[in-house]
């Protein structure tokens, strides 16, 4: 029982420090009405009001380097797409000059085989136009004749 019993005291001894401890170091406390005070309000020891004007004033520092993290992001971002769309663009370029080459060199070479072989057929569509205009006036002639 004598170790419970100084288990027991110091437990209360280490409750009654930290308590303590604790109260003098709050930096920020409630004053109620008719304390020393004549009013309700906040007091401040010089360490938490030395706090609250430094983060006030680096306040604006963290919000432009955030900031400037997410301009760099984005930034960084859209230049990849428009690397990408300047990739794509030339690859779609190089492409068509490819064909365009190919057409061309297609039409050159059907252009030295019709020169090649010269049309030369005039007197057989002229002889079909006589047998063509020959036959229908001589199947007119019979219709309209009889």
């Amino acid at each position: 029982m004598p170790l419970s019993k100084k288990l027991k005291n110091f437990l209360i001894f280490l409750t009654l420090i930290s308590f303590s401890a604790s109260a003098l170091s709050q930096d920020v406390t409630k004053v109620a009405k008719g304390n020393p005070s004549p009013y309700d309000g906040w007091c401040l020891s010089e360490r938490a009001m030395a706090k609250i004007i430094a983060d006030k004033e680096q306040e604006s520092a963290r919000c432009q380097l955030k900031i400037g993290k997410a301009t760099d992001k984005l930034k960084a971002k859209y230049r990849l797409q428009v690397d990408n769309l300047d990739l794509r663009i030339q690859s779609l370029e190089e492409e068509l000059d490819t064909t365009i080459q190919a057409k061309n060199q297609e039409i050159e070479k059907l252009e030295k085989v019709a020169l090649a072989l010269p049309n030369n057929y005039w007197y057989l569509f002229t002889a079909g136009g006589f047998v063509v205009g020959a036959t229908s006036v001589l199947g007119i002639w019979v219709l309209v004749g009889r």
